[in-house]
């Protein structure tokens, strides 16, 4: 079975807005988690399937480059790995979240 990765962006809203939000959608619950790397405070779920949820803030770096410079104008970046399209079509129907990426593998 293919891998699926697909990368949604949220604009005027916060990560923990967005968490909640996702939450809510798929009844899961976030942990919140820290990481330079990712831009301060962002929230994580792996389901027991392998289904990863992230929800991270979309900064520039130190050298004011982005993690997804296609996407630059979008400040929540939700990456979806190893998901489910019954996943990705829930979050997809949320307000404020436009699906940028599909990738399948």
């Amino acid at each position: 079975m293919p891998s699926r990765f697909t990368l949604f962006g949220s604009n005027g809203s916060t990560v923990a807005h967005v968490a909640q939000l996702i939450g809510e959608a798929l009844d899961t619950e976030f942990s919140l988690r820290e990481s330079t790397f990712k831009g301060g405070e962002y929230f994580f779920n792996r389901d027991s399937d392998g289904m990863e949820i992230s929800i991270e803030r979309h900064i520039p770096d130190e050298e004011g480059d982005y993690a997804e410079p296609g996407f630059s104008d979008y400040e929540v970046l939700v990456y979806v790995n190893y998901g489910k399209t019954a996943t990705e079509e829930k979050i997809a129907a949320l307000s404020g979240l436009h699906l940028l990426r599909l990738e399948t593998v």
